[in-house]
């Protein structure tokens, strides 16, 4: 149970919107993180071109940053 809840995907702004609709295509819905993240649209944005910005340098294959990211949040008991 999130300490802060999370936005409705449906009534995120459009680029958001878009992110929610991308994520629920590559794993069923949106990440839990991203809907509190959803609640200011600089925030999410900002995490979302993090992400992309790590995928680009292709410092880890995508396969084994997935794996540090399941394990990093069953660390701290998140969901993922």
């Amino acid at each position: 149970m999130s300490r802060i809840d999370g936005i409705d995907p449906h009534q995120a702004n459009d680029s958001t919107k878009k992110l929610f609709e991308q994520q629920k295509a590559n794993w069923g819905a949106p990440l839990k993180p991203y809907l509190v993240y959803g609640r200011r649209p600089s925030i999410i944005e900002g995490v979302a071109n993090m992400w992309t910005a790590l995928a680009e340098s292709a410092l880890l294959p995508s396969s084994l940053t997935s794996l540090i990211c399941r394990r990093v949040a069953a660390i701290n008991g998140c969901v993922f």
